[in-house]
């Protein structure tokens, strides 16, 4: 507690010491309006009468807040901005993520503006196959020797099981630092929140009779423990078992779950393992500052993905890894998704000839509530009727513009939020977000109509497998447009997996292109029963397509070690990375490139180097 006098002091030095810290990271290119929205990322003392308390709600970690997305180089707008009493967090050159107390804003709205202002929710996609992909001839190479010597890998996802074999050389740790958003904690030097554990903290806890007395970090899910051996774990020969990258740096990021009101507001259920699409980007910006601190080239793999969004690559998420991409020594490697044949998506196209077109979705029992999104692609003007399993249609509003609509069926309990946004705000497209509560099981149809009839394409989506029962799907889906978000971002390298013994696709696996046409998947790694570090000090094998964005990562740190720490190509940056791999890839003679299916073709590192002589 603060007397009055000793808290205006606090305040004085306080200004000194942050006004000090800003122009180091940020020079003196903001103006001062940005600079006193950034100001608001600190613990604020709260006034009672004459004394002073120190506030101990972190806001990032609170079911009490609720986070919104803002480029924060435009304007903020907002209901609750004059009576603001959140935070406001800076997370790279483009976004910062604003902390609203609940009470402002009870009820989360979507609308044009707002879309990409909700944080999406991302869920898991998950030594031969080194072989496969030239790794292993690299390195043993005589002269290349490349394993990724003095560079970084940051793997985001569900932590790490830091005593396991592969992240150790005995006593001492392969692990630069551990950020675990899920612990309990304000800001500090090093986050904004949770707790960071560097190598020294880790080391000790390696020699402790109770490590997790000294690093309380786990994996309990074993995901992010899978990703982090396949792109760096430490080559042990008794095993048969290296990472691509094992003489490479890790950093891990211990993503904490997505918040409640996300969970309610998307209708996933309460099991669902999710995370918010704020904290990833957060968790790529520590990465990124890590590589500084650390002076590394740095490679990041996200095993993550989500079917919201118009899988155009224009969600803040995307623009933030499109943006990473283009820095030089930094690289993001993505999972293409396993939804190739999970039924989630249907594509439709209208014209003259077909002004109609009609969806129909199986809903199973085990649905209890669900969303679903529609997008429709510009000029054209499109116009929803739901018909119920017993044959009630109702018709979607297209003048409401954001407001929420409530239709009510008569002969089952349904109802279905639906929001209509003509025009969304970043694509350009029509949206039409639909929340089903209590859906009736059976058949429910859905005519899409265009009124221009200037003829046009259409996508929906269901959420992603895991989100979802798997009783419920479309009925004449399509395989095609299925690449999850954020492997849709333009520039990160997005990676669909393939059965290193045989050479064949592995069937989950999502498939492109965009539906603007960019080419997605970027090209195939092996990740169909690859070997894996897993929790508890063992190792057993997985699939999917996170296992090829992991082994992935690893090859951008081998190409990274060439090009930066040995001095041949010093400002190589991910686009760079993309390419050479790109040119490197296999590919069949009776196949044409790049295709929905495999990209550019198999990653090949050691053919890439092939084509440099």
């Amino acid at each position: 507690m603060l007397r009055m006098e000793e808290y205006e002091e606090y305040e004085k030095e306080y200004e000194k010491e942050y006004e000090k810290e800003y122009e180091i990271e940020y020079g003196k290119e903001y103006d001062e309006s940005y600079w006193k929205r950034f100001r608001r990322n600190r613990k604020k003392p709260e006034v009672y009468g004459t004394e002073i308390e120190m506030e101990s709600v972190v806001p990032a970690q609170s079911e009490d807040y609720k986070s919104f997305l803002v480029r924060y180089s435009e304007q903020f707008q907002s209901p609750v901005e004059e009576n603001y009493d959140g935070t406001f967090l800076v997370i790279n050159e483009l976004y910062a993520v604003s902390y609203v107390p609940s009470t402002l804003v009870p009820e989360v709205e979507l609308n044009s503006y707002s879309y990409n202002a909700i944080p999406k929710c991302y869920s898991y996609m998950d030594v031969e196959s080194l072989q496969a992909s030239g790794v292993t001839r690299l390195h043993n190479h005589p002269y290349l020797k490349l394993r990724g010597e003095g560079t970084m890998v940051a793997v985001i996802d569900s932590g790490i099981d830091y005593q396991n074999p592969a992240f150790r050389y005995g006593n001492s740790s392969k692990i630069l630092e551990i950020w675990d958003q899920t612990i309990p904690g304000g800001e500090s030097e090093n986050a904004p929140f949770g707790r960071v554990f560097r190598k020294e903290e880790i080391d000790r806890a390696l020699v402790s009779e109770n490590p997790l007395e000294i690093v309380p970090s786990t994996d309990t899910n074993g995901h992010g423990t899978m990703l982090a051996g396949a792109a760096a774990g430490k080559t042990i020969e008794e095993e048969n078992f290296s990472g691509a990258a094992p003489d490479a740096s890790l950093v891990v990021i211990k993503l904490k779950p997505a918040k409640q009101y996300l969970r309610e507001f998307y209708l996933y259920p309460s099991d669902a393992e999710i995370f918010q699409e704020d904290d990833i980007m957060l968790a790529i910006a520590y990465a990124r500052r890590c590589a500084l601190r650390y002076q590394m080239p740095l490679s990041i793999c996200i095993g993550l993905g989500t079917n919201k969004g118009s899988h155009n690559g224009f969600s803040p998420l995307c623009q933030t890894v499109d943006n990473m991409a283009r820095f030089f020594r930094n690289s993001i490697s993505i999972a293409a998704g396993n939804e190739g044949a999970a039924r989630h998506h249907y594509h439709g196209e209208l014209d003259r000839n077909r002004p109609t077109d009609n969806v129909e979705l199986r809903v199973g029992e085990k649905a209890k509530q669900f969303s679903m999104e529609f997008w429709g692609n510009s000029p054209e003007l499109f116009q929803v009727t739901i018909q119920s399993p017993t044959g009630e249609s109702l018709m979607v509003s297209t003048a409401l513009q954001g407001n929420t609509q409530e239709l009510s069926f008569v002969f089952v309990e349904t109802k279905v939020l639906v929001n209509y946004v003509s025009i969304e705000r970043y694509s350009g497209n029509t949206l039409v977000f639909f929340r089903f509560l209590h859906p009736a099981a059976g058949i429910w149809r859905f005519q899409i109509q265009g009124r221009n009839m200037n003829g046009s394409e259409f996508n929906m989506w269901l959420p992603v497998t895991g989100t979802i029962p798997d009783d419920t799907f479309f009925l004449q889906s399509s395989p095609y447009h299925t690449i999850t978000s954020p492997g849709d971002a333009a520039d990160g390298m997005t990676m669909t997996a393939y059965q290193y013994r045989d050479g064949s696709l592995f069937p989950l696996a999502s498939r492109g292109f965009n539906p603007n046409g960019t080419v997605k998947p970027n090209f195939a790694a092996p990740g169909v029963e690859v070997k894996v570090a897993l929790p508890g000090g063992r190792f057993g094998s997985a699939s999917g397509t996170s296992l090829a964005a992991a082994q992935t990562a690893g090859i951008a740190a081998l190409l990274f070690e060439w090009a930066v720490i040995r001095g041949n190509e010093p400002f190589f940056t991910g686009n760079n990375v993309r390419n050479y791999l790109q040119r490197g890839a296999r590919r069949e003679e009776n196949m044409q490139y790049p295709n929905p299916d495999w990209g550019y073709g198999k990653i090949d590192l050691y053919h890439t180097f092939e084509l440099l002589t």
